[in-house]
C-alpha cells in the first residue's frame, strides 16, 4: 500500500537538475563571484579562464550515471565512483520511502 503513495510522491515532484551549468554557458573570465568576498581587506574573488582551472573542475558539470544504469552494472567490476553513487541513490530512495511511511502513520 505504501508503494503506491511513494510512486505518486516521486511522480508528482518536478525533475530538477543539479548540472544546469555547462562549459558553454559558464561564467565569463573576470566576473566577480558573489558570496566569496567575506574576508575583510581582501580583493573580491574573480573567475578565471577555463584553462587556468584543474581538469577535474570540468567534470563537475557532467551528470553521473542514473540509478537504472547503475543497477544493470556488475558492482564487483564497477568503478569506486559508480559504487558510491549507487549507494547514495539507493540510500536516498530508502530515506524518502521511510519518510512517506512515517507520514502515513
Amino acid at each position: 500500500m505504501a508503494s503506491r503513495s511513494i510512486q505518486s510522491v516521486f511522480l508528482s515532484q518536478p525533475v530538477r537538475s543539479f548540472y544546469a551549468t555547462t562549459c558553454a554557458n559558464a561564467m565569463k573570465p573576470g566576473t566577480t563571484i558573489a558570496g566569496l568576498d567575506f574576508i575583510k581587506n581582501a580583493e573580491a574573488v574573480v573567475s578565471k579562464e577555463r584553462s587556468e582551472y584543474p581538469k577535474w573542475v570540468n567534470d563537475l558539470t557532467k551528470p553521473g550515471n542514473t540509478l537504472a544504469k547503475l543497477r544493470k552494472m556488475d558492482m564487483w567490476t564497477a568503478k569506486d565512483e559508480d559504487q558510491k553513487r549507487y549507494l547514495k541513490l539507493t540510500r536516498r530512495i530508502k530515506i524518502k520511502e521511510d519518510n512517506v511511511d512515517a507520514a502515513l502513520r
